[in-house]
C-alpha cells in the first residue's frame, strides 16, 4: 500500500509526459518547418536532448539533499529572502505559462467544436476544472496522469496511422538540406515546448522508490520527444512543408483532411479534439499546483490548495490581453520562451552549482 503523498516512478513519467505535452503539439510542427523546413524535426529532437543534463542534475540534486523536497534544498542552498525572489519569478512564469495555453486552448475549442460558445466562457470554464485538480495532492496528479497517459498513446498511434494511409512520405525528403545557421533558433524556440518537466522538482521526493527515479524521468522524457518527431513526420507527409508552414494548427488537420469511406465516422477532428481537451486538463493541473506550492512556501503556509483559485483571475485577465492568436504566438510566446530559459532551466541549474560549491568548500 502507497504512503499518503507518494507516487509511483511511473506515474512520476505520465506526470512528466502529460505536463509537457498540451497546447504546444498542435503548433510545433508548422513552427519547426518555418525555420529549418524538412529538417524540423533534428531543432525538436535537439531540444529535447538538452533537457536530458537538466534530469540529470535534478537528480543529483536530490541525492545530495535525502528526504528534502525542493522548497527546502532551496532555502538551504540560497537563503530564504533570494530563493522567494526566485519563486516569485517562478510564479509569475507559471501565470504567463497557464495564460498562454488556456488562451490558444480557447481559440481552438472555438474554432473547432464550439464556434457559437464566447472565448471567454470556454477559458473559464477549463480554468475552474484545472483549478479543481490543482487543489489535489501530487498523487492525485499522478494517477490522473496515468489515466490519461494511453489516451494520449492512442493519438500519437491515430495519427501515424492516419499518416500511412493518407500521407505522401516523399514530402519527408529531402533531408539534412536545411539552413543550419538557423539551428539554435529552432532549438531556442523547441526548447519552448518542453516547458512543464519541472513538475519533477515536485513530484521527485514523493517517489515510493527513488533509486529508479531517474530511470522512468529519463525514459517519460524520450516518450516526449518521441511523440514530438513523430507528429512533426505525421504532419509533414500528409501536407507537404509549404502547406505545413502555412496552417497554425497542422496537427487538428491531419484529422480534419481525412475523408474516411462511406462516412463511417462524420466530425473526426472532433473526437481528436475532445480527447485532446483531457491531455490540456492534465497540463494545466500541474503547472497550477506548482504555482499553488510556491506561494504556499512564500506565505509559510501548509497547504497550497487556498491560493489556487485566488490565481484563476490574474490568468485569465493576462490570457485575454492579445487581439488573436497571431497575437497570442508573436508576443506572449516569445515572453515566455525567456521565461522557460530562466525559470525552468537557469534556476535549477542555480541551486545545483551553490548546492555543489557549497558541498565542495565543506568537505575542503
Amino acid at each position: 500500500m502507497h504512503k499518503k503523498n507518494t507516487i509511483s516512478n511511473n506515474q512520476i513519467k505520465n506526470l512528466l509526459i502529460t505536463s509537457v505535452i498540451g497546447v504546444g503539439i498542435l503548433s510545433l510542427p508548422s513552427n519547426m518547418a518555418s525555420i529549418l523546413d524538412n529538417d524540423g524535426w533534428l531543432a525538436i529532437l535537439v531540444g529535447g536532448l538538452l533537457i536530458v543534463p537538466l534530469i540529470f542534475m535534478v537528480d543529483r540534486l536530490f541525492k545530495m539533499f535525502p528526504n528534502k523536497d525542493i522548497f527546502q534544498i532551496g532555502e538551504e542552498v540560497l537563503g530564504r529572502i533570494l530563493f522567494t525572489i526566485l519563486l516569485i519569478v517562478i510564479i509569475i512564469y507559471t501565470i504567463l505559462t497557464l495564460a498562454y495555453a488556456i488562451r490558444v486552448f480557447g481559440e481552438v475549442i472555438k474554432g473547432y467544436l464550439l464556434d457559437r460558445t464566447p472565448i471567454k466562457v470556454i477559458i473559464i470554464t477549463m480554468l475552474l476544472a484545472a483549478c479543481y485538480l490543482a487543489r489535489a495532492e501530487i498523487e492525485v496528479l499522478g494517477r490522473m496522469a496515468t489515466m490519461v497517459y494511453p489516451i494520449l498513446i492512442g493519438l500519437i498511434i491515430f495519427l501515424v496511422l492516419l499518416s500511412i494511409a493518407e500521407g505522401d512520405f516523399t514530402n519527408i525528403l529531402p533531408v539534412f538540406n536545411a539552413d543550419f545557421t538557423l539551428l539554435p533558433k529552432g532549438i531556442l524556440i523547441s526548447l519552448f515546448s518542453y516547458a512543464g518537466y519541472e513538475i519533477i522538482l515536485l513530484a521527485y521526493t514523493t517517489s515510493d522508490n527513488k533509486k529508479d527515479a531517474l530511470k522512468y524521468t529519463l525514459r517519460g522524457l524520450f516518450i516526449v520527444i518521441g511523440i514530438y518527431v513523430i507528429t512533426f513526420f505525421s504532419t509533414l507527409s500528409q501536407l507537404g512543408v509549404n502547406q505545413l508552414k502555412r496552417r497554425i494548427w497542422p496537427t487538428i488537420a491531419i484529422a480534419n483532411e481525412v475523408d474516411l469511406p462511406g462516412y463511417f465516422i462524420e466530425n473526426l477532428d472532433g473526437i481528436v479534439l475532445t480527447l485532446w481537451v483531457l491531455i490540456v486538463y492534465t497540463t494545466l493541473g500541474p503547472i497550477l499546483y506548482t504555482g499553488g506550492r510556491a506561494l504556499a512556501y512564500i506565505f509559510n503556509t501548509r497547504s497550497h490548495d487556498i491560493f489556487i483559485l485566488p490565481l484563476i483571475p490574474l490568468i485569465y485577465i493576462v490570457s485575454i490581453i492579445p487581439d488573436n492568436i497571431i497575437s497570442v504566438y508573436e508576443n506572449m510566446g516569445i515572453i515566455l520562451g525567456y521565461m522557460v530559459i530562466i525559470s525552468a532551466m537557469a534556476i535549477p541549474i542555480l541551486i545545483y552549482l551553490v548546492a555543489l560549491i557549497k558541498k565542495r568548500r565543506r568537505k575542503a
